[in-house]
């Protein structure tokens, strides 16, 4: 009977490292570096000219979802790094408030999206 609880417990505490890695991996998000620029909304922004890990050939990215502490509006026109969670059209429509047309989510689905959860200023101006 203690044999089999030893083992139980081996294989609970290996299961946890497991998930513990998992969860790291999938929270690790993405850092991009680029201009910020007012979107075509209100209270909407885009980076453009973006390099930094995970942004592949993407040089375009609608930031949403950031928290109102960091003033987006402040840095627009500045060379800013932007961190945060790459997010699916859907997701990114929901965020935005948008109902969920058909036409919504084709615009949506065209565009990459990162929830920002910092920002940091790097440059007043954009190459």
């Amino acid at each position: 009977m203690r044999h089999k609880s030893a083992i139980l417990g081996l294989i609970l505490l290996a299961s946890a490292g497991v998930a513990t890695a998992a969860t790291k991996h999938s929270t690790a998000g993405i850092t991009l570096t680029g201009c910020l620029q007012k979107g075509d909304e209100a209270n909407t922004f885009l980076l453009t000219n973006a390099t930094g890990t995970g942004a592949g050939k993407a040089d375009r990215w609608e930031l949403i979802g950031a928290p109102a502490s960091l003033k987006m509006s402040d840095h627009v026109g500045h060379k800013v790094e932007v961190s945060g969670h790459a997010v699916g059209a859907g997701a990114a429509a929901k965020m935005e408030g948008k109902k969920g047309t058909k036409a919504e989510h084709a615009e949506e689905a065209g565009e990459h999206h990162l929830q920002v959860r910092s920002l940091k200023h790097v440059a007043p101006t954009c190459p």
